[in-house]
């Protein structure tokens, strides 16, 4: 069977978001930054095997994620913009990786920080969590700035798609402020519940269009006389 890699690496997008809102469905509602350390621990200890099957769910989306972003640098360079791609796929690659240390943080706190019934240690590992998280939006900002000046050059998705890329690396931008101690602009706040979905619907999305373009570009042209 002859696998279709382009197409399967543009689709990897959406197995990503799959994985993502099945992560966060599995992990259930984590506590705020603003909580007490008792609560830190009270979810870490109670909701343990959640958890652990949360943060798996997460890194293989990650997985997925990188992936995309690899199909996507390649479809820049093979078009003329190899810098762009190289820009995408180390963005991708810092973005994942501090993700993969967030995830391994809130997998160990509840394989075994939380069964310690210290709250100082629980919640510090918490507070590390969140933080790193805020951090790891200059590389998504980087990420989407590349990747919507890179279909705006290349034509490889429609150019509102582009466009909503670029807004996207401004709520990226604005993450990075996120440092209220609790609150709707805390690490934890609801300013999270604008920019994730968001972000999982223009990834799904883009992922789909590429898919259908893939398509149209591998079927057989008729023949002219």
């Amino acid at each position: 069977m002859n696998l279709d890699w382009e197409r399967w690496g543009r689709a990897a997008g959406a197995a990503f978001v799959v994985l993502t809102i099945a992560a966060f469905i599995v992990g259930g509602e984590p506590p705020s930054v603003g909580d007490p350390a008792a609560d830190v621990v009270s979810y870490y200890g109670d909701d343990r095997s959640q958890i652990l099957v949360s943060s798996v769910l997460f890194v293989l989306g990650l997985g997925f994620f990188l992936w995309f972003a690899a199909t996507l640098a390649n479809n820049f360079r093979e078009r003329g913009e190899g810098r762009v791609g190289v820009t995408v796929i180390g963005a991708a690659t810092a973005f994942v990786t501090v993700q993969v240390v967030v995830t391994g943080l809130s997998a160990v706190t509840a394989y075994s920080v939380a069964a310690l019934d210290d709250g100082a240690i629980a919640k510090a590992f918490f507070d590390l969590q969140w933080t790193l998280d805020v951090l790891a939006a200059v590389p998504a900002l980087v990420f989407f700035l590349a990747v919507g000046m890179g279909l705006l050059r290349t034509g490889m998705a429609p150019r509102w798609l582009a466009l909503a890329a670029l807004g996207i690396a401004v709520l990226f931008a604005l993450r990075t402020t996120n440092w209220a101690g609790d609150g709707f602009w805390s690490p934890t706040g609801e300013y999270l519940f604008v920019l994730i979905p968001l972000v999982s619907l223009w990834i799904l999305v883009t992922s789909i269009v590429l898919v259908r373009s893939s398509a149209q570009t591998a079927r057989p042209q008729p023949a002219t006389a």
